[in-house]
């Protein structure tokens, strides 16, 4: 059962289980803490055998805004000073027990035992994007709006998934979004591959509902075997493999050293605040639409 504080509520409708992001004041900005409650919720729909499909949604305006950064601050201890005063720098070892959780909650959705569609208005962001990329199906608004922004925090490419999303835009593409961490919207999620489909925002419950029963009239064990052998085939092609470099690559580009003339965002969050940071670090990049 879930509460009406918690981070994640849980709702049951015949076949249908809906897993809802509720911290609507943060654009559904989860922490690590949000991030586990939601996977262990996942795998509480997985095993009600009355459940045949789960919707993945959001509560306000947005799906999912990433990670709350002011919890990734505390969690990798980005504003603790070490006993001789100097900036507090974890260990490797420690970073890699952090990271592994991460990967282990992303792998969670991609390998759900039952189908998950992502229902998504407002932004998907970070933690958020992730999630579109590795569930079954996408059902998006036409003014939702998608990014990779989170690499412009010094990754450039080194992401925690990238055979699917490789599989999903083609090289050339997924080089170009991860980049420039560009925004797009609906339409284009569709275009490119990411949604299945995108519709006005007055339509989307609607259509992520009766996806969701279209889904479900399949028989139940069709539905887990279906999803088994599409797991099995997306492992053909390395895809348990990409969670694995995710978490060394998470942890190795985390701890990244800037030039003096590169754009630094934890400098900048330190000397000008969270939100002045964020303006200036998209400011140094193009913001044309993909």
């Amino acid at each position: 059962m879930t509460t009406t504080e918690d981070p994640v509520l849980v709702e049951r409708s015949g076949p249908i289980g809906r897993l809802i992001f509720n911290r609507p004041d943060k654009s559904n900005a989860m922490t690590f803490d949000d991030a586990q409650f939601l996977t262990a919720k996942l795998h509480e729909l997985e095993d009600d055998d009355d459940i045949k499909v789960i919707i993945l949604k959001g509560n306000g305006k947005s799906f999912c805004a990433g990670h709350d950064f002011d919890d990734v601050v505390r969690v990798y201890g980005l504003d603790r000073k070490g006993p001789d005063g100097k900036q507090f720098k974890m260990s490797q070892r420690a970073r890699l027990q952090i990271d592994r959780r991460l990967a282990e909650e992303y792998m969670a959705f991609q390998y759900s035992h039952k189908p998950v569609i992502a229902q998504v208005q407002g932004a998907a962001v970070g933690f958020g994007m992730y999630l579109t990329e590795l569930v079954d199906m996408v059902v998006c608004a036409d003014n939702a709006r998608f990014s990779h922004a989170e690499q412009r925090l010094g990754f450039a490419g080194n992401t925690w998934h990238l055979n699917m999303q490789i599989l999903t835009y083609g090289p050339k593409k997924v080089r170009e979004l991860l980049l420039f961490g560009s925004q797009f919207d609906g339409k284009d999620a569709e275009r490119m591959g990411l949604a299945n489909i995108s519709v006005p925002e007055d339509e989307l419950e609607a259509t992520a509902e009766k996806w969701a029963e279209r889904v479900a009239r399949n028989p139940k064990d069709a539905l887990v075997l279906g999803k088994a052998m599409h797991q099995m085939a997306l492992d053909s092609l390395g895809a348990s493999q990409q969670f694995i470099r995710g978490v060394v690559g998470h942890t190795l580009g985390t701890g990244l050293s800037f030039e003096k003339d590169e754009f630094n965002f934890f400098r900048e969050r330190r000397d000008t605040g969270t939100k002045q940071a964020y303006r200036n670090r998209d400011a140094s990049y193009e913001t044309e639409k993909v």
